[in-house]
């Protein structure tokens, strides 16, 4: 599996760490949940270990049975991309072209 960076591993770590905290909350095992989510107690266990080798389509499962699954989708809402905002209006061009043919005359 490709190394990641630390700052990746601290994130993981802290999304597992919740994620069991959710559960928790809820009051189901770990074998209740890996039920509900369709895949394996490992997988469970993997997901709050903060394993950054779970797929992402588990993870979405996770977030799915604690009632979460919108928190996920929100999370590169282009509308909600301040970098990518700025990023836009630095780049923008100082005019723009007419897209009509030089030959196609106004009516």
């Amino acid at each position: 599996m490709k190394q990641v960076t630390p700052a990746v591993s601290r994130a993981v770590a802290r999304i597992g760490s919740s994620f069991k905290t959710a559960r928790l909350r809820r009051r189901l095992s770990q074998k209740d949940m890996a039920m509900k989510m369709g895949v394996s107690l490992g997988t469970v266990q993997r997901i709050e270990r903060g394993d950054p080798g779970v797929a992402i389509g588990n993870i979405a499962m996770a977030f799915l049975c604690i009632n979460c699954l919108e928190k996920l989708e929100s999370v590169l809402d282009p509308s909600l991309d301040e970098i990518g905002a700025v990023m836009d209006a630095v780049y923008l061009p100082k005019r723009a072209r007419s897209t009509i043919p030089k030959n196609q005359s106004a009516d």
